[in-house]
């Protein structure tokens, strides 16, 4: 599975992950966020508010 479809799994069936999604994207660097890794969270996250 893929970096980016385990999240995406993750975030469906857990609110606290829900919830440390919102708070990485508050506080995460423009490095972190250019990461593969930063990449498949902001992706969750817009998946989130499908």
């Amino acid at each position: 599975m893929s970096e980016t479809a385990s999240i995406v799994q993750r975030r469906k069936q857990y609110q606290v992950f829900r919830e440390q999604l919102l708070t990485w994207e508050k506080t995460a660097s423009d490095c972190d966020r250019c990461s593969v890794m930063g990449e498949a969270v902001q992706f969750a996250s817009v998946l989130f508010w499908e």
